[in-house]
């Protein structure tokens, strides 16, 4: 079946597997027909390599060649090479940390919605908001992928493909998306914000009892890393019984150590090789073993608990997640696997949590080197009102500016991807994707399109001051857009902004001796995170 359905999408391999057979052992007997069948019994081994090899390269060459011309109307960087078509480039730009600036200067020099070549295969990226807006919302053209490698490392399973957030699509997603979506809405969340800010205080209160203040070099990444693992804990997972935030740290451990290694197990094979033997590399394969038997045990205590109250909480995320698993198909199937997917989700969460502790980090990062606009917030944040979530808000206007600010130059997530699952679908009015495959949109490049953003590589706050008034739809997209936008954005922003407050109402926060111009991220992998610039002092307020 697998060989009949290659046959049919590359008709020259039947042709060029007999065809240079007989043309190798003809050329060899001087094409003497009879001599030629009887040295096809006779050349064995040997013959039958060759054969394959030419013939595989035969088909290659005519199969590429054939999806260049498919593709000659669409606009595209020249090739680097041939068979290679432009994957080397990319290879190269991604490990000098410049495959966003490569990207950009394609679409500059060749328009918004491009192809690249990676061997024989066409992909797509797009900048173009229109092209945006028609991914994001067809979501049943351009499906979430399935084949994105990340959700395992080394082979040790992390969150699979059956979580909230990796459902391709389907009834599965949208039942699931529509169970846990109340938990996350506005109005939920101004009945916890009590809850919510009284976590995030305890949970800075822990740490800066665990630093020398004055004194210690902070890593900002780690630090607000755990904020949120212990955040997550006391709200989100068991209300503060303690089961989960007094684990924070070990949890951080955990998310660190995959954020750090799972995107650079796809290199070479010597690489992959060289980091499977690392002691640090199969440590953090333990502790994700470790962390899952956590989720199983999370698992079987809040299915008791739900099981005890009669169904779910509203303020317990995870009676939501088990209520979603429980109405999802999978529910009657025996040997466990709907226990799996529980365990998935809550993987998931652990890692999404995160984000927003990197998007703290990469904030102070920037912050801490625009004076100006470090005091205006800081001084903005010490006349906060706490009374309630609304208040909060207002008093904090230019807080929310620069956090928008942040995640225009620096989101947590860099780039989208969806899988076109229908051929001839068109991409543009002018563009068709003649065959099934993958097309980017690059959150990364749009938020720094002069097209789109005045000075665009500058930190300007201000340019928030109307909100989103004056910013063109789906050039935007740090929690992307449409049905699929992110559920937990009112909640990143809601504790984002708690974080800061509770952490300049008593200590401000200054570069370490010898760091005060030096800052940069890493773009190379999904999650940006600072690479130089994030050690920091806290001092406390006089």
């Amino acid at each position: 079946m697998f060989i009949t359905s290659v046959f049919r999408r590359n008709p020259y391999i039947p042709i060029s597997v007999v065809g240079s057979g007989l043309l190798i052992v003809s050329a060899i007997n001087n094409f003497e027909f009879v001599d030629t069948l009887s040295d096809l019994r006779r050349f064995g081994v040997l013959g039958s390599i060759a054969c394959g090899l030419i013939s595989y390269f035969i088909t290659l060459t005519l199969t590429i060649h054939d999806a260049h011309i498919q593709y000659s109307d669409w606009p595209q960087p020249p090739r680097a090479s041939f068979f290679a078509g432009n994957w080397d480039t990319l290879a190269a730009a991604q490990k000098t940390n410049t495959l966003f600036d490569l990207l950009e200067e394609w679409v500059l020099e060749h328009g918004k919605t491009i192809l690249f070549w990676r061997y024989s295969g066409a992909k797509f990226f797009t900048v173009d908001p229109d092209v945006v807006r028609y991914m994001l919302t067809e979501i049943s053209l351009f499906t979430k992928s399935n084949f994105i490698p990340n959700r395992s490392l080394f082979g040790k399973r992390m969150t699979g493909t059956s979580s909230f957030l990796t459902i391709t699509g389907g009834s599965e997603w949208a039942q699931k998306r529509k169970i846990m979506s109340p938990y996350f809405s506005k109005i939920h969340l101004t009945g916890m914000f009590d809850n919510c800010h009284g976590f995030i205080h305890r949970g800075l209160d822990k740490q800066f009892s665990e630093i020398k203040i004055g004194k210690t070099h902070v890593d900002i990444v780690e630090f607000y890393g755990e904020l949120y693992q212990y955040f997550l804990g006391s709200l989100g997972f068991d209300l503060d019984c303690e089961f989960v935030s007094s684990n924070a740290k070990f949890h951080n451990q955990v998310i660190q150590g995959i954020l750090k290694w799972a995107p650079q197990q796809f290199g070479s094979y010597k690489e992959t090789l060289g980091m499977r033997m690392s002691g640090e590399v199969n440590e953090v394969i333990c502790n994700v073993a470790k962390l899952r038997n956590i989720c199983k045990k999370i698992v079987d205590v809040k299915r008791q608990e739900v099981k005890d109250n009669g169904g779910p909480k509203p303020d317990d995320i995870l009676h939501h997640v088990i209520n979603a698993n429980m109405m999802s198909k999978k529910a009657n199937k025996p040997g466990g696997e709907i226990t799996t997917c529980m365990i998935d989700d809550i993987f998931t969460i652990f890692l999404v949590i995160d984000n927003m502790g990197k998007t703290l980090a990469n904030m102070m990062v920037r912050v801490m080197r625009e004076p100006r606009v470090y005091q205006k917030m800081v001084e903005e944040i010490r006349q906060a009102d706490l009374s309630t979530l609304q208040s909060m808000d207002k008093s904090l206007p230019y807080t929310e500016m620069v956090i928008l600010e942040a995640l225009r130059l620096h989101p947590t997530l860099m780039r989208g991807i969806r899988a076109i699952t229908k051929k001839g679908t068109p991409i543009t009015k002018d563009l068709i994707a003649k065959e099934r495959g993958m097309i980017f949109f690059g959150h990364l490049v749009l938020h720094r399109l002069p097209e789109y953003w005045k000075n665009p590589r500058e930190f300007i706050p201000e340019r928030w001051e109307n909100g989103s008034k004056d910013i063109t739809p789906f050039t935007y997209l740090p929690f992307v857009a449409g049905p699929r936008v992110c559920m937990g954005k009112h909640l990143a922003m809601l504790s984002m902004k708690l974080a800061l407050v509770y952490t300049f109402k008593e200590y401000d926060m200054r570069p370490i001796p010898g760091e005060e111009k030096v800052m940069d991220w890493d773009y190379r992998f999904t999650i940006v995170r600072p690479t130089k610039g994030y050690h920091v002092i806290f001092d406390k307020v006089e």
